[in-house]
């Protein structure tokens, strides 16, 4: 009689187990979840006044509707661009973004994007160095002239 009552219990706790993962599961498959492509892109070596644009990609790979509700960089050198319609589940969207590259020098930027996803603050990096201005003084009054359109030369100990 014993073993009938504790396999009974054991097979209750394990059906109330089962159901209450179930929900779980079901809780999580209402929502919208955004998988991005990639997180991070670096952009390697700029040309000082060149465009730095960058599209990251991501799906809605949720059961529900995906909004993106706002996109936030860490400074305004950092431009973001999103579509306002929703994303449909399996559907992919967008988010643009630029970089002003009218700063000399490396780089590394956030944006978060906020929507109403499972996952719903995501942070994007861009990153990349930003090759001196050729028609510009940097820090130590020194010119710099542009070998190459991709090397920086120091030009204060030539002579004239």
């Amino acid at each position: 009689m014993k073993r009938f009552v504790a396999i009974g219990l054991v097979v209750c706790c394990v059906f109330g187990l089962a159901c209450s993962r179930t929900k779980m599961l079901q809780k999580h498959a209402t929502k919208a979840h955004i998988a991005f492509k990639t997180v991070r892109h670096d952009f390697g070596k700029v040309i000082f006044g060149q465009p730095a644009e960058h599209d990251f990609v991501f799906t809605n790979t949720g059961v529900d509707t995906l909004i993106v509700k706002e996109v936030q960089s860490t400074c305004g050198c950092t431009i973001p661009t999103w579509s306002q319609e929703p994303v449909a589940p399996g559907e992919k969207g967008v988010i643009s973004v630029s970089y002003d590259t009218r700063r000399s020098g490396e780089f590394e930027k956030g944006i978060t994007v906020f929507s109403n996803a499972d996952n719903s603050a995501v942070l994007l990096v861009i990153a990349g160095f930003v090759t001196p201005n050729p028609h510009k003084e940097i820090l130590g009054g020194n010119k710099n002239k542009i070998v190459n359109d991709t090397t920086a030369v120091r030009t204060d100990n030539v002579e004239k």
